[in-house]
């Protein structure tokens, strides 16, 4: 890989965002009304299984950015996230790597 190429992904709803190794860079979270919930995002590309690369707890309706600090998270084997209801996720990733 060369320099930081770093791509997004987005979902709605519960689901695979990464199907390889990379470092996740950063979030952004835009919750709606409704019930509220934790964010967990799992080193894992097909299921809600595995070791957590983060988690969020959701309480309020809004849009929130979080940026991850130094070099990112590293993660192996792809990412999943779990949502709750009314909540959709936007990462940023640099895919592949070492």
């Amino acid at each position: 890989m060369a320099g930081n190429e770093v791509t997004s992904a987005h979902i709605h709803a519960s689901g695979s965002l990464a199907n390889c190794r990379g470092r996740l860079k950063g979030l952004v979270i835009t919750h709606k009304t409704g019930s509220s919930g934790d964010i967990v995002v799992y080193d894992n590309s097909s299921a809600a299984a595995g070791a957590v690369i983060i988690e969020v707890d959701e309480t309020t309706a809004g849009t929130f950015t979080i940026d991850v600090p130094g070099d990112g998270i590293i993660f192996e084997d792809g990412l999943y996230a779990s949502l709750p209801a009314n909540t959709s996720l936007t990462v940023f990733i640099q895919l592949g790597g070492r």
